[in-house]
């Protein structure tokens, strides 16, 4: 049995980004990593894509009721909080 090849530069810079999405998510809702993580595996956490009247880049996530917008360095939840 062959050994798979080493990751790529590219793939281990796209783990990082997804780490870190992961990572925001858990804190924008108050959860653990792994909560967050499997949330969006299962669908139980909704994400979409979006650009705001700046042009900037966001990340929605929806997840029990709640709504948040991640950008990359910041988190915008609906009610206001940051």
């Amino acid at each position: 049995m062959s050994k798979p090849p080493p990751p790529s530069p590219e793939h281990r810079e796209m783990y990082s980004e997804i780490a870190a999405l992961i990572g925001s998510l858990a804190k924008s809702f108050a959860i653990k990593d792994s909560e967050a993580a499997a949330a969006v595996e299962s669908g139980a956490m909704a994400l979409d894509f979006g650009r705001d009247a700046n042009g900037n880049r966001y990340v929605t996530a929806r997840f029990q009721d709640k709504t948040a917008r991640v950008y990359q360095g910041a988190i915008k939840r609906e009610d206001g909080g940051d």
